[in-house]
């Protein structure tokens, strides 16, 4: 009896996908789609914290320009 294709154990050496490539490739896209995401999310909160941070000052300083 042969083994069809599908249960056949790839030789010692060989890779067990056919394009391992191609996940490769795809593996890279999902993490650069992810890595400009988590960019974003970053820049939005320094944007977020310098705001923040500028709001406090102005409230500082009125309350120590009006005491």
């Amino acid at each position: 009896m042969q083994d069809s294709p599908v249960t056949r154990t790839p030789e010692p050496g060989r890779a067990r996908s056919p394009r391992p490539l191609a996940r490769l490739t795809r593996l890279a896209r999902w993490a650069a789609r992810r890595r400009r995401a988590a960019l974003g999310l970053a820049l939005r909160g320094a944007c977020h914290g310098a705001g923040t941070a500028a709001a406090g000052l102005v409230a500082l300083w009125l309350q120590h320009r009006f005491r």
